[in-house]
């Protein structure tokens, strides 16, 4: 766990800092996380041990070590990232965000029951949110401790900043049902540890517990069930000329499918159902986007193989 007064350094600099400085920074201190965080280090190899042995990757495995590394980095850049997200201006949204599959949203906002959203940790995405709420979208999230206990009340001031509302575990369906029946947007991430019930599914070849929420909500607001995901995608070269840099990215927010509850099923099995789906999308966006998924906790068990 990051200290909270590194956090509340990082916080009160990074929005000061240019995309280069980011990206210099996000190495430097992702190099000593590797090095001092064992238990983190393990779970990550871990979890990619088994994801390159499942055969459900789209090529061959990439090293081992060289993804731990760069996930490390991926997670850096990301909670740079997030706390820098007051220097984005006016048009950030043209400048620093695509979004990819927007019809899908729409659609299904048009059926007038909101929208459940399933995304992983991959990409950016606080900053995913961030944008679809700047586009005037009433978007909800669900979070648990953020980074540190004592980092927790910043983080969500962060989020209020943006209008996102935001809700804890604890305090069940009724928020996330009141922003549905006005039309917002629930945003659950779905391989994350912030859950009350979960679900086995077949995941990566191996049974593994998911959150439930994303299906349970979805069939008791009968809303739909969207499949989402963030990424880094290159826009721009800094330094063009000379090679100074790598090239400047742009996020990408990405709506990838959706899934209707259906009513006339029994319960438990709509919502293994609907779980199966989510683990599917997740499943393909992890594999697409290996080196920017962050998950620092062992995610398979060690036997059940699917």
């Amino acid at each position: 766990m990051i200290p909270s007064f590194l956090l509340n350094a990082a916080l009160r600099l990074a929005p000061s800092l240019p995309e280069p400085a980011i990206d210099l920074l996000a190495r430097t201190t992702a190099r000593l996380e590797y090095a001092f965080s064992s238990k983190r280090r393990r779970a990550v190899e871990s979890n990619l041990a088994w994801i390159a042995g499942s055969g459900r990757l789209p090529g061959a495995p990439p090293p081992l070590r060289r993804t731990v590394r760069a996930i490390f980095e991926s997670y850096h850049r990301f909670l740079l990232e997030y706390l820098s997200q007051r220097a984005l201006g006016a048009h950030a949204l043209d400048t620093k965000f695509r979004f990819e599959g927007m019809e899908l949203l729409y659609e299904a906002l048009s059926l007038g029951r909101g929208a459940v959203v399933a995304a992983p940790h991959v990409g950016n995405w606080e900053l995913a949110g961030i944008a679809t709420a700047r586009l005037g979208h009433r978007v909800h999230v669900v979070t648990g401790v953020q980074f540190h206990p004592a980092f927790t009340g910043a983080a969500r001031a962060l989020k209020d900043r943006e209008r996102i509302l935001v809700s804890t575990p604890e305090e069940g369906f009724r928020p996330l049902l009141r922003t549905l029946r006005e039309g917002g947007i629930v945003v659950l991430l779905a391989d994350g540890d912030v859950f009350v019930r979960s679900l086995e599914t077949e995941f990566f070849g191996r049974r593994v517990a998911l959150p439930a929420g994303p299906a349970l909500l979805a069939r008791r607001a009968r809303s739909p069930l969207l499949f989402a995901h963030a990424e880094r995608r290159p826009a721009v070269t800094a330094g063009a000329g000379n090679g100074a840099h790598r090239p400047l990215e742009r996020h990408v927010v990405s709506f990838d499918g959706v899934e209707l509850p259906d009513p006339a099923l029994p319960l438990k099995e709509d919502l293994l159902r609907l779980t199966r789906r989510v683990a599917e999308y997740q499943e393909r966006a992890i594999a697409a986007h290996l080196t920017t998924w962050c998950i620092f906790r062992p995610l398979f068990p060690a036997s059940d193989a699917a």
